[in-house]
């Protein structure tokens, strides 16, 4: 069943003031920035008008499968409907629904195809912006099918797993809302780096076997502290590798070409003025998650052909990506 958006409440007037207290000072902060630069701020929605192949495999008997969601020009989710109007191209020839060869049916509770990381920068420079974070990942929760494990990770000067891999809702959003302690360095790239390949007593994105990969990251953009990956680029090309989805969330402060290479070749950027813009610009995306459909192209021969699907006026290449076996 498709779930809702819900945004987890407040609780108290205390937290209401200290949210205000915390926006007002960012949105300061903000203006004395943008006053001392004569480049004004663009803000920047890579979510809207985008179809995104969150995985794709074929198995040992030749079966293609492969797992879609995206939005319309207007940033709206696609529906179910729309989606199931896609063709899906194997070497210059193209399939729909109407074919025997393609089925196309919408994922619901129980296709459990997708790891999901959540991975948030906790350092000095967001601290006025990780309730507005918090419920954005709460809210991504809530509308997607029961389909995914998933692992919440922060990091400032150092990494901490907050919820190790679960189906567990319950336990995942309260992991997301879990108060963070203000630091001062940020490693990002080897934050990045750790919740990708994985380390001693946690288990990487790219080592889950689930056939679709997703990474949501909230960061600045600033690194003054990593070792193992010196860029941006370093660390991206891992999630390139992997044909990991990254959203990279940020707001106006944030560098945004360290954004941009973060996302890499499958993924999106959203940068915004403030907090309650990006909660925004982020809830139609997020609502999309609960339009997602299955493909399934059986019979048909795709080694070394190549592979794309178009819904509307989309086109995006399917490169299948296997996996270790569940």
């Amino acid at each position: 069943m498709m779930k809702t958006l819900s945004i987890i409440p407040f609780t108290g007037h205390c937290r209401l003031w200290l949210l205000a207290i915390n926006l007002l000072t960012l949105l300061l902060l903000t203006s004395c920035s943008s006053s001392d630069s004569s480049v004004p701020f663009i803000p920047k929605n890579n979510l809207e008008d985008k179809v995104f192949v969150l995985g794709a495999q074929v198995d040992d008997f030749g079966t293609l499968v492969l797992y879609v969601n995206g939005t319309d020009p207007n940033g709206d989710p696609l529906t179910v409907t729309s989606l199931q109007a896609a063709s899906l191209s194997v070497g210059g020839t193209a399939y729909t629904d109407v074919d025997d060869e393609l089925t196309i049916t919408e994922v619901v509770d129980g296709d459990n195809f997708l790891s999901l990381a959540f991975v948030t920068d906790y350092s000095n420079s967001t601290k006025g912006e990780l309730d507005f974070v918090a419920n954005i990942l709460a809210g991504m929760l809530d509308n997607l099918p029961l389909v995914y494990e998933a692992q919440v990770m922060t990091f400032s000067d150092t990494f901490e797993v907050k919820q190790n891999w679960s189906t567990d809702l319950v336990a995942l959003k309260t992991a997301v809302t879990i108060p963070h302690t203000v630091r001062n360095k940020t490693a990002l790239y080897d934050s990045m780096g750790v919740a990708l390949k994985g380390e001693v007593g946690t288990t990487g994105l790219i080592e889950r076997c689930r056939p679709a990969h997703m990474l949501v990251l909230f960061t600045d953009g600033d690194d003054n502290m990593s070792s193992e990956y010196t860029s941006d680029a370093d660390v991206a090309s891992v999630a390139n590798n992997d044909q990991a989805v990254v959203i990279v969330l940020g707001t106006s402060k944030a560098k945004d070409e360290v954004l941009a290479t973060l996302a890499g070749d499958h993924g999106a950027a959203v940068q915004v003025t403030d907090p309650f813009s990006l909660v925004a610009e982020v809830e139609s995306w997020s609502a999309s998650l609960g339009n997602m459909v299955k493909l399934t192209l059986t019979t048909v021969d795709t080694n070394s052909k190549a592979l794309s699907i178009t819904v509307g006026t989309q086109t995006v290449d399917v490169i299948p990506k296997s996996r270790c076996n569940p």
